[in-house]
């Protein structure tokens, strides 16, 4: 059995929240550091090479992220328990907790060995089915 799409309910989904800020606050730090290397070190093609090789997973994870969450609240800020578990597995932080290290050690793991042993895709299918799980779980629980 499928759940029914994200749509209107009882579910108050809000911005408001210390855990959007949280999440909003670190994408935005990644952003400044980002900035800030390339405003200091502007001809430094390898710092700049190795901070996107480093937070990479990161920041798609966090963009992900918030995307998702303002979708949500834009789309029925009383959403149903479809969206009302979309919304938990990310403001949890337990689905970003598990997959963004499994992506890294994945990511790193076919970068290191010039993409001879291929980690990165099997990787991000681990952190798909993780975040079914973990949705799933908030889905069952609402």
């Amino acid at each position: 059995m499928t759940p029914p799409p994200p749509g209107a309910g009882s579910y108050s989904l809000t911005l408001a929240t210390p855990s959007f800020y949280l999440l909003a606050a670190i994408l935005g730090l990644f952003i400044v550091m980002l900035w800030y290397l390339w405003a200091t070190h502007a001809g430094r093609r390898r710092g700049l090479e190795g901070y996107l090789d480093a937070v990479g997973v990161d920041l798609g994870f966090l963009l992900f992220g918030v995307a998702l969450v303002i979708g949500l609240v834009a789309y029925d800020p009383n959403g149903n328990v479809t969206s009302w578990a979309l919304y938990r597995t990310i403001l949890s932080g337990y689905w970003f907790a598990f997959a963004i290290p499994i992506v890294t050690v994945g990511s790193s793991v076919e970068s290191r060995s010039r993409r001879t042993i291929r980690w990165f895709y099997p990787s991000i299918v681990i952190a798909a089915l993780l975040f079914l799980g973990i949705f799933a779980i908030y889905l069952v629980g609402g």
